[in-house]
């Protein structure tokens, strides 16, 4: 999941789910498939994610709720 915000100056940015915490650059995202890092999401993927944008004027905070309804798998039609 990234996470993006704009401001001046420009914002770090953090997303976190159920403790874990993922840099700004984000290495998943919300697609059930191979996700940019390569690696595939799974239901267990899903939940709640929290976004913290950070600068000197503040904290901004958003969070989202993900769900994944199905999950690819080598070898069948869905994965190949």
């Amino acid at each position: 999941l990234e996470c993006h915000a704009d401001g001046d100056p420009v914002p770090s940015t953090r997303c976190a789910r159920d403790g874990g915490t993922r840099d700004g650059g984000g290495t998943r995202d919300g697609v059930v498939s191979r996700g940019r890092s390569g690696r595939v999401v799974t239901r267990a993927d899903g939940g709640r994610y929290v976004c913290r944008a950070t600068n000197r004027h503040g904290v901004a905070v958003r969070s989202v709720l993900v769900t994944v309804e199905c999950e690819w798998r080598e070898g069948t039609a869905e994965g190949g």
